[in-house]
């Protein structure tokens, strides 16, 4: 192998591995850094497994290697304009203006302080319960390693500050993901016998999946999209790790693993 292929595998590697350090240093980037960090380390390997092995057949190893790898790209540029497309398909809701329950579907906290995702999710829940006093809301998510409490309480506290009394407030702590907030939510609704109307709160670029795991459950719900906020790579990000989330969830849903 040169010295240039030598020097190349060794650049991509040492950035790979400091993008990976670094992910959690800027806000709301961790998983477009997390990704770019992978990238690189799998382009320095890549590098090196298609490197010129004095051995013999490698030639034609490095030609299947190629054609393998030429596959898969073809195969995720495809998957991911159709999936973003059903992504940005969906990012508009369904609301409706009779929904008794809304299920508030969690995002990070920052501490105690809910992300910039989850506050505008909040924005939206609140204008809808001031502007509908039957109407109550189911909150749902648990507490992630590095919050100081769970999503449900931050959010029930984000609007009670803001006027909206706790009684109409539900809380569901258990939620690790999407599927279990949409899980969970439906039971709490059952348990306290919550009826009429529901309709999911969430991000915009949220929605598309949320509705997909509600559909499970027979339901075809409404839906109030939240602005995703325009902060630096905020959009890119959450754009980027939901086309991940929609492919994971569309694996487990061809090999019927539960969540």
């Amino acid at each position: 192998m040169s010295k240039t292929k030598r020097t190349i595998i060794l650049i991509l590697a040492l950035l790979g591995a400091a993008l990976l350090a670094g992910r959690h240093a800027v806000y709301g980037i961790t998983f477009t850094l997390t990704l770019a960090g992978l990238g690189c380390l799998g382009l320095a390997l890549l590098t090196w497994l298609t490197g010129p092995f004095r051995r013999p057949g490698a030639r034609r190893a490095q030609r299947i290697a190629w054609t393998l790898i030429a596959i898969l790209l073809i195969a995720g540029v495809v998957s991911f304009v159709w999936i973003e497309s059903l992504i940005l398909g969906g990012r508009g809701g369904a609301p409706v203006d009779d929904a008794r329950v809304l299920v508030v579907l969690g995002a990070g906290l920052r501490g105690t302080t809910p992300s910039a995702i989850l506050a505008s999710r909040l924005r939206v829940t609140q204008a809808y319960l001031d502007a509908h006093p039957d109407c109550v809301a189911v909150l749902t998510g648990s507490q992630g390693d590095d919050e100081g409490m769970t999503e449900a309480r931050a959010m029930a506290d984000w609007l009670e500050r803001r006027g909206i009394d706790e009684s109409r407030l539900y809380l569901e702590e258990k939620a690790h993901n999407t599927a279990q907030n949409v899980k969970y939510s439906l039971a709490l609704l059952e348990q306290e016998g919550l009826t009429g109307p529901v309709m999911v709160v969430s991000s915009e670029f949220h929605l598309y999946r949320a509705g997909r795991i509600f559909g499970r459950y027979g339901m075809d719900v409404a839906s109030l999209p939240a602005p995703t906020p325009q902060i630096g790579l905020v959009p890119l990000n959450s754009y980027l790790r939901e086309y991940c989330s929609v492919v994971v969830m569309g694996i487990k849903d061809v090999f019927g693993i539960d969540e």
